[in-house]
């Protein structure tokens, strides 16, 4: 029988790298594995689903809520977002290591719950980089950003709740720290 997973909960401010540290992390490690979150939001251009987030209407977003299916779950600007429990235990019994992409909200929901669970939270390397990612992204209209910066400064403001703290300034060395932490 397989070792068991770890858990890490990965959180950071919207443009902060998160996707693009954990591709990397999934390129060099085979063991790392990400939760796909479950969401009522429509995709946006490029997304898919089973990969990116697993679209569903609605109703069926309550009726698994009813089943139990879900670890945690929660309304965001309208929309609902879900961590499906089966995934993830499937990933930890496996001997994978489960990364939950997740908000500071849900964060700190999940933290309560698994108590067994790494949190890391991924910083910018400054704020007026942070704003620059957020900004050349070109998807967002000005009030989208303004409440993405001001959301971000908010997040940051609780980074102190993680175990551990990464600046994302190098990627190497960032995936370098996330192995030390998480094992592979």
């Amino acid at each position: 029988m397989a070792e068991r997973g770890r858990l890490v909960i990965l959180s950071g401010p919207s443009g902060v790298g998160k996707d693009t540290v954990i591709d990397r992390w999934r390129a060099v490690n085979p063991y790392v594995k990400r939760v796909v979150a479950y969401t009522t939001r429509s995709p946006r251009q490029g997304e898919t689903n089973g990969t990116d987030y697993h679209f569903v209407s609605v109703a069926r977003f309550l009726q698994l809520v009813e089943e139990g299916a879900f670890l945690e779950h929660k309304e965001v600007h309208g929309n609902y977002y879900a961590t499906p429990l089966h995934d993830m235990e499937g990933m930890l019994e496996a001997g994978q290591i489960a990364i939950l992409k997740i908000d500071v909200q849900g964060a700190l929901a999940v933290m309560k719950l698994r108590s067994d669970a790494t949190t890391i939270f991924l910083l910018p390397p400054s704020t007026e980089e942070l704003e620059r990612r957020i900004r050349s992204r070109g998807t967002d209209d000005h009030s989208v950003i303004e409440k993405r910066l001001k959301n971000a400064r908010e997040e940051i403001a609780l980074a102190d709740r993680y175990q551990r703290r990464i600046v994302n300034d190098d990627i190497e060395r960032v995936i370098a720290e996330l192995q030390e932490i998480a094992g592979g």
